[in-house]
């Protein structure tokens, strides 16, 4: 990783930033595809520019937990979302046009590392639909672990649904 400082991340392949209003229409198109809105919890099928554009204001970085990055290959291409709930939960999608890239992993990687090194947290977690095992899979890759299992709700989906539970602890720091 080149840069570690938040809102403003490099990987070895991708951008992340601060959302912008001008992404709103990649953001509605990825978000609202049925293949991504069942598995994340604020979009629907299709998913209203205005609706998004209000995230968008909601969501943008202000120095605190609570915020969305924009997420971009190098050549600048809009390929995803991620983002820290005041939990703190990460949370993130990707256009599945780039699934099975490792953008995913390089993403949640990248921001995990740098929110809990920027906010000094002891830990961050996650939730996964149970039937979206890739996520899982990033998940753990990236050193978080399966901790519990409860129930979580989508704008996408008819009902309430299973939820896998991670987390990710910072490494404890020995005493002198």
């Amino acid at each position: 990783m080149t840069d570690q400082s938040l809102p403003n991340l490099r990987t070895a392949r991708l951008r992340l930033r601060s959302l912008e209003m001008g992404d709103a229409p990649d953001l509605a198109r990825i978000a609202g595809d049925p293949r991504v809105a069942p598995n994340i919890f604020v979009a629907t099928v299709p998913w209203p520019l205005a609706e998004v554009e209000a995230l968008i204001a909601r969501d943008v970085w202000q120095g605190k937990l609570g915020f969305r990055l924009a997420v971009l290959t190098e050549a600048g291409r809009f390929i995803g979302s991620i983002g820290v709930s005041a939990q703190p939960h990460i949370f993130y999608f990707f256009d599945p046009d780039s699934w099975g890239q490792g953008y995913a992993r390089e993403a949640v990687g990248a921001v995990a590392d740098a929110v809990m090194d920027h906010f000094d947290l002891p830990r961050l977690g996650a939730e996964v639909f149970t039937d979206n095992p890739g996520s899982g899979k990033v998940l753990e890759a990236c050193g978080f672990a399966h901790v519990g299992q409860g129930i979580a709700t989508s704008r996408a989906r008819l009902e309430p649904a299973d939820v896998f539970l991670y987390e990710r602890r910072q490494p404890t720091k020995a005493t002198s």
